[in-house]
Formats: structure tokens, sequence, C-alpha cells
């Protein structure tokens, strides 16, 4: 587990995937995309949900839910795409829905328990304490990084 120990307040993309809400470095998003149209991509590992032609470049979309070990769902009205980059190569994400930007400070995150919602604490670099929330910070180089 990659636990980061953040000095300096830093921006997070808040989003949902099921019932766990996540954040994401704002500096690791390219864009949010709610193009939606995926194509099937066989033989791939069964957490790639497909891709997607992203302006003359194919983005394998990765579904959160199944790399989660979460039920997958029907596309809907309110998922997105959040497309990061890895290692020189646009990956798209597909989330249930965004919700914010905010600001998290050093203070507000602790390091990932093993398990975050049944979800392996491996993708976790932290959570964030608001208020009213918890919300996972995801890892996303070890996320992409996993074989399976």
């Amino acid at each position: 587990m990659n636990v980061t120990t953040i000095t300096t307040a830093q921006e997070l993309t808040i989003f949902q995937v099921a019932d766990i809400s996540c954040g994401l470095n704002t500096s690791d998003v390219q864009e949010i995309n709610k193009h939606l149209d995926i194509t099937n991509a066989y033989g791939a590992p069964d957490y790639v949900r497909g891709i997607i032609n992203l302006r003359g470049e194919i983005v394998t979309v990765i579904d959160l839910r199944k790399k989660f070990g979460i039920e997958v769902e029907k596309i809907n009205e309110n998922m997105r795409i959040v497309i990061v980059e890895n290692q020189g190569e646009n990956i798209g994400l597909l989330v249930d829905r965004i919700d914010d930007i905010i600001t998290a400070k050093p203070t507000m995150v602790e390091p990932p328990p093993s398990n975050v919602s049944g979800v392996t604490g491996e993708y976790f670099t932290g959570i964030l304490k608001t208020e009213d929330s918890l919300i996972a910070i995801l890892d996303i180089q070890n996320l992409l990084d996993q074989k399976a």
C-alpha cells in the first residue's frame, strides 16, 4: 500500500463509485468527459468497460465498479469518464457521478484502512474526513498498475 503523507493542501475532484466517495488529485485529471459511447474491447481484462474515441485518440475505459469488485451498472446520464494520464497514455475511469472539487488540508487526511467498503485499501492513499463524509483518496498509480 502506498501511503502518501500530504504536507500541503491539495485540490481533489470528488466522485461516486457505488456508495464510495472517491477523491482524485485534480492535477491527475486531464478532463471529465460525458461522452459515454463506449465500444466493447474484446479480449481485454474484465474491468475494462471498453474504449472511446477522444478527439482521434483511442482511450481505454476502466469501470471502477468492476475494478472494485462492485456490481456493474448500466450506463446512465449521470455517469462520467474521468480521463487521467498514466505512463504517457490517457486512461478513462468510468464513475457513477462527479460531485465536487474540494481542498484537502493535511490535517484532514488519515492513512487508509485495509479496506474501504469492502474494496482493498491498496487502491487508496488516504481517507479525507469532512464534516459530513469520508472520502477515499485514490492511489491512481497503484490502481492502474494492478494486473487484475
